[in-house]
Formats: C-alpha cells, structure tokens, sequence
C-alpha cells in the first residue's frame, strides 16, 4: 500500500507545459472515474491551478509507478508532442506527503506563503471525494495536510506582509491612515494592478472609492463589481484631487497623469490635510517633484518593492519554523500509514502467542487451584506484553521508503514462524 504523487509545476516545467497537462474541474472528475473504473488506482487525487498539475494515486495494479502515471496522463491530455516525463516531479509514501504538507502550507508555491493554495488543495479533495476516489489514505493524508497548514498560519509569519506590488500599496496606505473606511479613494487606472488595488483597498474595508480611467466602460465595470457608482471621466478627475485621501495610479502613459502645480493646487483647497499617493505605474505617472509639498506621502514603485522585499526576507526566515511543523507532522503520518500495513502482521502475532498461553495453561487447569491459575495467567499476561512490546514497537516505527516495509514484516513473520500470506493487500 503506498501513494504515489507525481506532477508538473512551476519547478519543474515552464508554462507553456503547465498548460498542456491542466485539467478543468470537469476534466479532473472525468480523469479520475476513469483511474478508479479502470483498476489503475485504488484512491486518486488531483490539484491543477495555474502553476500546477499534479496527481495523488495509491495504485490498485503493481505496474502503477510515478512513471506509468506520467505517460497516463501526458497520453489522457493528447500531449506527447509537447510533453516528456522529464517535466514531472515523482515522490513517493512520505515524500509524498510531505510534498502536500509543503503545498498547502505555501511554502512550494511561486510566491512564498501565497494563502490561495490551500483553498485549492481543499478544493481538489472536495471533488476527489464527491467522485468517491477518497478513500482512507488520500482522505487522512489530505485532513493532516489541512491540520499542518494551519498550524503554519497560526505559530509562524510565513504569510505575513505584503509581496505583491498592489497589495503593498494598500498595506502601506493602512499603516498611515489606520482606518481606510473613513478615506476617500481615487484609482487612476482600471488595469490589472489597479483592480488589484482596489480589491485589497475594498477587503480592508474601504468603501468610499472613485474610479477614472481612459476608457470609461472598464472603470464603470470595476466600479459595479466593488458595489459603486463613483467614476470621474478621466479628463476631468485633476480637478477634483483636492476631494481625495488616498489616490492610486496605474496608468500608462509617456507623460505624468499627475503634475507638481496640480496636486499643489489641490493641496491648497484641502488645507494641507495629508494626502497618500501610491504611484504603482511603470514609467512613473506622477512628478516626484510633488513629494516635496507639505503633508503629501508619495511612494513609487521602487519604494513599495523594498517594503516587498523586507517582507519576503520575513518570510523565508519563517522557513525553519514551518519545515519543524511539518516534520513533526509527517512522523505522525508515518507511523499511522506504517501501522496500517503491520497491523495484520502484528494481530497475527499476538494471536500466536496469545494461543501458545491458553494452551499452556490449559495443561494446569486441574492440577492447580483457580486462584493460582488466575495468578498463573497474569504472570503470563505480563510476560507476553514484555516479549511482544519490542517486536511490535520496532514494527510500527517509521520506515524511510514504502520498500522496507515488507522486508520488516516478513523478518518478523519469519523469527515467529508466522503463517505466510499477502500481508500488505490485507
């Protein structure tokens, strides 16, 4: 009984690869009915996002190996043309599980500590289990992996702190203005990073924001899906800079979209009360002339980058701490998945021994009082768990490889002359 991962991600394959071998939620539901119907695994798994493809198998034939699966799947996606197997990782038993304690904790993913992963892990168990592919392995190494990642939120800081340029742009502009509920926002910009930034702005409770950009439509859409009706046509947004506690500019342009005697004027109609300026654009759209006005905090992208960078270096100083959970966790693992496949090797043995007692006492029970049978019995009792505690503790310790399982057991079955049977597929 073992599990076998296997999978291509943004490690081990570029994207173009990535996107050969992913599969759609229908896809991975279709992918794994035809693994279980077809005999080739006994339980499966998979998790696809953006970055990643990857399967979780415990084969149900004895030719199902990380490279079979490989070739399964590059063969089920049509794919041989573009996709080798050198593209896929291959682990197996614990490696296995470790490989998923580290992805759901975030520290395998592109961004350390990226946070989305683990509602994609869970994501791919839920329809795992909705196809009936989950069974007792994939389940229990899926709820330890959930257990694991949790534990990382909650005793370390590896998803701390700002790494992404719009996220830090947000986070700087709390740490100023400490409740952005009661700010009143304006977003140069409809594009991806300033969606992205009005996103964040909305999860951190900002209400109160007023969108402009070139093509109007874009940021009527962005300004539906935040729940306002706010939009300045983007000709006309200068003349009401003065109105606004934060503004943010994602636009391009070869000029700057906001200019030193612009933004002084509007500082003079707000009377100097303090304006942030988040300039995410690349070239810059704002003069950098205007930081030097009286209670103005203009940041670029060069001074959110260094925040971002302080912030990653947090992270992975997180590192050791995160990898002790996990250790500490996969022992755990490891010794529940050892003790289900010792566990008919060690029932086998205390049945053995335990008959040999019976028979035993047998022999005295009408030549002994029952007290001292009953006294007899105990003594025995106690010398079988002495005799059996080392033998069993050594069957249920961990095993570096799924290969010295059976080697351990059949040395046991052999010293105690066990009856010889297919113990691992019991």
């Amino acid at each position: 009984m073992n599990i076998v991962s296997v999978g291509v991600n943004h490690k081990t394959a570029p994207i173009e690869i990535r996107e050969r071998i992913s599969l759609s939620e229908v896809q991975a539901k279709e992918f794994l009915n035809e693994l279980i119907s077809s005999g080739i695994a006994q339980e499966a798994m998979v998790l696809s996002t953006c970055n990643r493809t990857e399967l979780y198998v415990v084969p149900g034939m004895p030719e199902v190996t990380g490279h079979y699966l490989k070739e399964y799947l590059i063969a089920y996606q049509n794919a041989e043309k573009d996709v080798r197997p050198e593209h896929f990782f291959n682990r197996f038993y614990c490696n296995t599980a470790r490989h998923l304690f580290e992805v759901s904790s975030a520290i395998d993913s592109l961004v350390l500590g990226e946070g989305q992963i683990l509602g994609q892990v869970k994501n791919a168990y839920r329809i795992a289990v909705e196809v009936q592919s989950a069974g007792i392995l994939i389940t229990r190494l899926c709820h330890t992996a959930f257990s694991v990642a949790k534990k990382v939120k909650t005793n370390t800081r590896i998803m701390e702190g700002a790494v992404s340029v719009s996220y830090a742009a947000v986070e700087l502009a709390q740490k100023i203005f400490s409740n952005l509920s009661m700010k009143k926002i304006l977003l140069v910009g409809a594009g991806e990073t300033g969606e992205l930034a009005a996103k964040h702005m909305f999860q951190k409770n900002a209400r109160n924001i007023t969108i402009t950009n070139r093509t109007i439509s874009k940021a009527e859409t962005l300004a539906e899906e935040l729940g306002t009706n706010q939009v300045l046509p983007f000709e006309t947004f200068r003349e009401h800079l003065h109105d606004f506690d934060i503004i943010i500019t994602a636009v391009s342009t070869k000029d700057y979209a906001i200019k030193a005697p612009e933004m002084h004027q509007a500082m003079q109609k707000r009377r100097l009360k303090p304006v942030i300026i988040l300039d995410l654009g690349l070239p810059r759209n704002v003069d950098p002339e205007i930081s030097r006005l009286q209670n103005m905090f203009l940041k670029d992208i060069d001074d959110l980058k260094h925040i971002i960078d302080k912030n990653l270096e947090m992270r992975r100083s997180e590192l050791p701490k995160v990898n002790s959970i996990i250790d500490e966790e996969l022992v755990g693992f490891g010794q529940w998945i050892n003790t289900l496949k010792v566990r008919p090797t060690i029932v086998d043995l205390q049945s053995k021994f335990l008959e040999i007692k019976e028979k035993e006492l047998e022999r005295y029970r009408h030549k002994v009082s029952e007290e001292e049978l009953r006294r007899m019995e105990r003594l025995s009792d106690r010398i079988l768990k002495k005799i059996l505690h080392h033998p069993i503790k050594m069957l249920k310790a961990p095993v570096d490889t799924a290969d010295n399982i059976p080697s351990k057991v059949n040395l046991v079955r052999n010293i105690f002359d066990l009856e010889e049977q297919n113990q691992l597929n019991k």
